[in-house]
């Protein structure tokens, strides 16, 4: 996988886990990011300038090491519990351990949910 294309799968697994459409990302930016070109950037089509990767990585919360792939663990000051995009950016388990692992996370958070400890 490119550069580009790490740092892309790594902003649409942070985006997708908080439920955000790019249109909602481009609102909540004040249009400073375009539908259009953060989706070039998650497909790995457009490099993406060093300041506007520092943007990204505050509106995420992460670290930029995290976006550039030198770190897999973070935990968000905002989202402490965002396991989805944690486990998404290690590469260290296969895709289908981590469908495995996030189907887990499912069955814990429907289980809170159902006792009431959500």
């Amino acid at each position: 996988m490119s550069y580009q294309n790490e740092i892309g799968t790594r902003l649409r697994n942070l985006r997708e886990s908080r439920n955000l459409s790019r249109r909602k990302v481009q609102e909540l930016t004040n249009n400073k990011v375009k539908e259009s070109i953060l989706a070039m950037y998650e497909n790995g089509r457009r490099r993406i300038p060093t300041p506007r990767l520092k943007e990204l990585a505050d509106f995420y919360s992460v670290p930029v090491s995290f976006l550039l792939g030198e770190s897999t663990h973070f935990i968000p000051e905002d989202q402490p519990n965002d396991l989805e995009a944690i486990l998404k950016a290690d590469s260290s388990y296969s895709d289908e351990e981590k469908d495995l692992l996030l189907h887990v996370i499912d069955i814990i958070k429907a289980k809170r949910k159902a006792e009431g400890r959500d």
